[in-house]
């Protein structure tokens, strides 16, 4: 089974410009990485709309042409740090909502809200009560500490629930996004106070890679995902390959997810050819270091079905 357990489905109007603008600022920044000129008027023209895909036609396409069995897709609230967007945070978990109602068998759909936001409790236990979604993402980056006492009466409602956490470690983002929120020592209090809570950290916390990894090596509800490492293995292939063995040396095979950030960084590499990489590492990954078949079927749907308990 091939489960990607980091999605985001977005639409233009979903997010506000300016979050927009900052992704055009990446994709320059990026194509110069990689020895290639645009400018951002032509990167808004051309690139940044084959992200928007408001019903999930692109995505099932995908999942359907190329074998990807289930997707966790994760919403994202950018009130605060941008403004309040043109369709509100409900008419977007609504969306989400309906397209897992669409594609049951294939899209695992959670909620998400600001945990500053008056009505942050209330927009969840909606999401998950009414709207059916299946656990709760949150992007403390935007600007609030997931130990926040504010951010613990969300918590405290998803503990109620029996909700799984996706808390976004590390950061790449440009400002006004800050660095300091994604730290991942400030889940360790998340993780002894809610002890039965599923908590994946995305992105493998990117530079707190090693922090995370011996920080939450015996704190066994805490997981992570690869996603947005592409990068990595396109210009570093044994940096990957080495922080991934050390994920699953210090956390175990049972807690490192397959996830992609797509579609944000899908130009750089489909969900497919990540996904062959992964499947591909017991026969190439570089001298010296190993994987094994069940690792890597671990990592690829395995674990993911089992902590959203679904059906292998």
């Amino acid at each position: 089974m091939l489960i990607d357990a980091h999605y985001h489905l977005v639409a233009r109007e979903w997010y506000p410009e300016g979050w927009w603008q900052s992704v055009v600022g990446m994709y320059v920044n990026g194509l110069k990485s990689l020895g290639m000129e645009m400018a951002p008027d032509m990167v808004m023209e051309t690139m940044i709309p084959s992200l928007w895909d408001p019903e999930g036609e692109a995505l099932i396409n995908d999942m359907t042409t190329n074998g990807i069995d289930k997707t966790v897709i994760l919403p994202m609230d950018y009130w605060l740090l941008y403004g309040e967007n043109t369709v509100t945070l409900d008419k977007q978990l609504k969306a989400y909502s309906a397209l897992q109602k669409k594609h049951p068998d294939k899209i695992i759909a959670f909620a998400t809200a600001d945990a500053r936001r008056p009505n942050a409790v209330e927009i969840v236990e909606r999401a998950i009560k009414d709207l059916g979604l299946k656990g709760v993402n949150l992007y403390p980056q935007t600007g609030f500490f997931v130990n926040d006492p504010r951010t613990r009466r969300l918590l405290d409602k998803m503990y109620e629930l029996g909700m799984p956490l996706t808390c976004h470690t590390g950061q790449q983002g440009p400002a006004p996004f800050r660095a300091k929120f994604g730290d991942p020592v400030h889940l360790d209090d998340i993780a002894v106070d809610y002890p039965n809570m599923m908590i994946t950290a995305g992105h493998m916390a990117f530079g707190w890679h090693e922090q995370l990894f011996y920080g939450f090596g015996l704190k066994y509800n805490v997981a992570t995902d690869i996603s947005a490492w592409q990068d990595v293995t396109k210009t570093n292939f044994r940096k990957f390959c080495t922080v991934l063995r050390q994920a699953l040396d210090r956390l175990g095979k049972d807690r490192v997810l397959f996830g992609t950030d797509n579609p944000f960084v899908s130009a750089l590499m489909p969900t497919k050819e990540y996904a062959d990489l992964i499947k591909g590492l017991p026969q190439n990954a570089p001298e010296g270091i190993t994987f094994t078949e069940d690792e890597v079927n671990a990592i690829l749907g395995g674990n993911a079905a089992r902590i959203l308990g679904l059906k292998s």
